[in-house]
């Protein structure tokens, strides 16, 4: 009996091709086919992902696996640094938001 050892990552692989499939949500351009990193130096890794990626680790992680894409190391890095921030902004966006009636213009004077 032959018995073949199958990594999630092997799987999207077979699913997706052995390329980064990144179209951009890095930030960068790679048209419709996707990211087709230049192999001159040799094949970069890969990894698997959703696309686009989420802001947590945890969010990431939890996708399933039917559900991933590989993707190289510096557009998942790039699309991270993304989705991250963005996620800040609305963090602080949305706090900002909640204090705005907390400290109305001449509430401080008397505090000092």
């Amino acid at each position: 009996m032959e018995h073949t050892s199958s990594t999630v990552l092997q799987a999207v692989l077979d699913r997706h091709g052995a390329y980064c499939a990144c179209r951009g949500a890095c930030g960068k351009t790679h048209g419709r086919t996707g990211c087709r990193r230049p192999d001159q130096f040799g094949k970069p890794p890969l990894s698997a992902g959703p696309y686009p990626p989420h802001p947590t680790d945890r969010q990431n992680i939890a996708v399933p696996a039917a559900d991933l894409v590989p993707w190289c190391g510096p557009c998942w890095r790039r699309a991270l640094d993304i989705v991250r921030a963005a996620a800040a902004a609305e963090r602080r966006a949305r706090l900002e938001a909640l204090q705005e009636g907390l400290f109305a213009d001449g509430e401080l004077e008397g505090a000092a």
